[in-house]
């Protein structure tokens, strides 16, 4: 009987900077046009080495509270950034066919890409 030995790879997680937080906000704002804005909005929360992005509409009604919708979160590790999507119920799954990007542009990039079809 023989025995594959397998290697290990060890990806650490980078804080995300200041200036990439603030790059975050602006992408998240300048998303949606002004025309909209009272309808739709985009969405990033900063935690550690992660950002996730999310979709958030207005109720139909004007009545209740606006609804979120996650869409990618974006992470930081020692080789770069890393896409995953999120599913229907809103747990992520990592993005195989995506590599991974040197710089945060580079991963925006990929999501306004309509390929990759992260806005539904």
């Amino acid at each position: 009987m023989c025995l594959e030995r397998v290697a290990r790879v060890t990806v650490w997680d980078v804080k995300i900077s200041e200036l990439d937080r603030a790059r975050l906000k602006k992408w998240a704002e300048q998303c949606i046009p002004a025309h909209a804005k009272a309808e739709i909005a985009v969405g990033c929360t900063v935690r550690g080495s992660a950002a996730v992005i999310t979709e958030e509409r207005a109720p139909w009604d004007g009545v209740r509270q606006w609804t979120s919708r996650r869409v990618a979160r974006l992470r930081c590790t020692d080789e770069g950034w890393r896409v995953d999507g999120a599913d229907r119920n809103g747990r992520w799954y990592p993005c195989d066919h995506l590599p991974t990007v040197p710089s945060l542009d580079e991963a925006l990039t990929v999501l306004d890409d309509p390929r990759h079809a992260f806005w539904g």
